[in-house]
């Protein structure tokens, strides 16, 4: 795959957070290919939430932008995650839809 062909997104720690909840945590199987690079790399930025710390530097690594590359078919599967599971379980669409995740092309 060209670098050419993979989309540049910006996320905050708690956007990807959300996405991974979705897509690992809740996921349970349903959603295959959630295994790709570009959701270890965001597994990767979460695992470097600070631990035990004060309040301000929680918020900080929360608020915290990192500009991720997504394939398009990483793209399809979170956009997927986001709206097929919560759907699956009854549950209200994640607010990452709408604040952080960009509209399916």
């Amino acid at each position: 795959m060209s670098d050419k062909e993979k989309r540049k997104i910006e996320l905050t720690m708690f956007g990807v957070a959300e996405i991974l909840k979705w897509c690992i945590a809740k996921n349970n199987g349903r959603i295959p290919g959630v295994d790709t690079e570009g959701i270890k790399k965001m597994q990767d930025a979460l695992a470097e939430k600070p631990t035990g710390v004060d309040y301000f530097t929680l918020d900080q690594f929360w608020k915290k932008r990192i500009v991720f590359e997504f394939t398009p078919e990483e793209i399809a599967t979170i956009d997927r995650c986001l709206y097929d599971i919560p759907n699956f379980d009854g549950a209200p669409l994640p607010q990452i839809r709408y604040k952080f995740w960009p509209e399916s092309a």
